[in-house]
C-alpha cells in the first residue's frame, strides 16, 4: 500500500480522498517534500531508501533487512521515503505503539548530500501530517541519544527544532553502549482532557519504545 503526502515550507499539505495533492499558489514555486509511506514490504522502496538508512546508521545500530521485512509483516509499521525533485532524500521506519496513540520513529535519516537544507525537519512535519490524517495518532516517540558530545547536542538541538521535547530518564540497553533519553511531540489539541494527556515520564515512555522493539524481533 503507497500512500504521499507533501509540505512546502513547513506548510502541511492535506491530500483530499480523491489522492490529489492541494498546493497553497502562493508555494507553487517553491520546492517541495513528498513523502511516500508503504505499510508493506516493498523491494523498490526499499532498495532506494537503503544506501540513506547505511550512510546513517552504523551496523551494531540498523536492524538488519530480516527485522525490518519481519516488522512490516507482523507489526504496523511503515517505511518512509522523502523525495526532492523526484530524487530520494530521506527515509524512516515507524510504527504504532500497542494503544494506537503514538507513532514511534524508530529510525530517520538525511542523505549527507541534502543534510543542512531543512529536509530532515519536512520529513518529521510530513511523517506527523500523514499519522495524524491516516492513524489519529496523538504524539509522535524517538529515543535519541544522551550524548553529550557536540554531535549529540547537535542531534538534540535537530529534534528539538521539530518540537519534540526531551525527557529526564536516560536508558540503557544490554546490546548496545549507547545511551537514550525519550523525546516526545505532543499532537494532542490544548483542550485534552489531564487524565488524556500523553506522558512527560521518560520510563513511562520507555515501556512503549521497548515493547516496540520487541515485537519487531518477535518470531
Amino acid at each position: 500500500m503507497l500512500e504521499a503526502a507533501r509540505t512546502t515550507k513547513g506548510l502541511p499539505i492535506r491530500i483530499p480522498k480523491e489522492g490529489m495533492v492541494m498546493i497553497p499558489h502562493s508555494d507553487r514555486s517553491r520546492r517541495s517534500l513528498e513523502l511516500h509511506t508503504v505499510s508493506e514490504w516493498s523491494e523498490s522502496l526499499w532498495a532506494r531508501i537503503c544506501p540513506v538508512y547505511e550512510a546513517s546508521f552504523p551496523e551494531h545500530i540498523r536492524k538488519p533487512e530480516r527485522i525490518v521485512r519481519n516488522m512490516m509483516t507482523k507489526m504496523d509499521a511503515f517505511l518512509h521515503e522523502g523525495t526532492l525533485d523526484a530524487a530520494t532524500c530521506s527515509m524512516a521506519l515507524t510504527g504504532l505503539s500497542a494503544d494506537s496513540r503514538l507513532l514511534i520513529i524508530d529510525y530517520l535519516a538525511v542523505l549527507p548530500a541534502f543534510r543542512g537544507r531543512g529536509a530532515g525537519r519536512e520529513t518529521v512535519r510530513a511523517i506527523a501530517d500523514w499519522a495524524v490524517r491516516t492513524y489519529g495518532v496523538q504524539g509522535l516517540l524517538i529515543e535519541a541519544e544522551a550524548d553529550d558530545s557536540e554531535i549529540g547536542r547537535g542531534r538534540t538541538r535537530f529534534w528539538q527544532s521539530c518540537g519534540f521535547e526531551a525527557t529526564e530518564y536516560v536508558h540503557s540497553y544490554i546490546w548496545v553502549p549507547e545511551k537514550y533519553r525519550a523525546m516526545l511531540l505532543d499532537l494532542q489539541p490544548e483542550s485534552t482532557p489531564a487524565d488524556r494527556k500523553l506522558p512527560r515520564d521518560g520510563r513511562r515512555l520507555f515501556d512503549d519504545i521497548e515493547a516496540f522493539h520487541k515485537a519487531s524481533f518477535a518470531r
